[in-house]
């Protein structure tokens, strides 16, 4: 975040162990010298008043790589913004397309919605709410224009089919166990890519399989 420093006609910077004061009347003298960091002010630049060091604006903005603005009421020291952790994730990740992100925006929630019934093992008919998700689905396909999209619609698919499955095969006796031996990764994938289309972002290193999958295909042509 940019900070702005309003001072009169100097900023005051401590330097431990920097600066003294002499013992007579004589003018009051450097006796180290001073870095900011790093970057050594010149002796020119550097006073001492009642014990206090002073460094110049000028020099002050320079070794902070700072910008000056000077007004009737003082001087505006900005200084500016690091670069942080977003901005790498940002060139790091693949981003979706605005059509593609619209168009699967609720399917997450949706298959959520339905897995909370599975588990519970409710007698619902969900086979019609299934085959609902997997038509907005292929009706997204037209959307897909990135890697991301492609990634996150079949993350999606899977986990809604994969949930499918464990419906159908509970509604046929078979043993819960057995029928939901792959709910976590089904689960994985679906909040993952929840959490990626509302961020705009598909970020590597994902647990879920598909994407474990699609990065194991793409990395030989990043090496290249």
């Amino acid at each position: 975040m940019k900070r702005a420093i309003a001072v009169g006609l100097a900023v005051s910077v401590l330097v431990a162990c920097g600066m003294t004061q002499s013992k007579d009347a004589h003018p009051i003298v450097a006796r180290k010298k001073v870095f900011i960091n790093g970057t050594l002010v010149g002796a020119g630049k550097v006073i001492v008043k009642e014990g206090v060091p002073y460094v110049d604006v000028s020099a002050l903005a320079d070794a902070l790589g700072a910008s000056i603005e000077t007004g009737d009421t003082g001087v505006a020291v900005t200084t500016p913004t690091p670069k942080g952790e977003c901005d790498k994730s940002t060139a790091e990740g693949q981003q979706f397309s605005q059509q593609f992100r619209s168009a699967v925006a609720g399917v997450p929630d949706e298959i959520e919605s339905l897995r909370a019934v599975v588990m519970k093992r409710e007698k619902v008919p969900l086979g019609p709410r299934f085959d609902t998700i997997d038509r907005k689905l292929t009706q997204s396909t037209a959307h897909v224009q990135t890697d991301a999209d492609t990634a996150v619609y079949y993350a999606l698919t899977y986990a809604n089919n994969s949930l499918a499955i464990a419906y159908f095969k509970e509604s046929r006796g078979v043993p819960v166990e057995e029928a939901q031996k792959d709910q976590l990764d089904s689960m994985l994938c679906s909040m993952e890519s929840k959490f990626a289309l509302m961020k705009g972002l598909l970020l590597p290193g994902g647990s879920c399989s598909v994407f474990r999958r699609l990065e194991a295909h793409q990395s030989p042509k990043t090496s290249e």
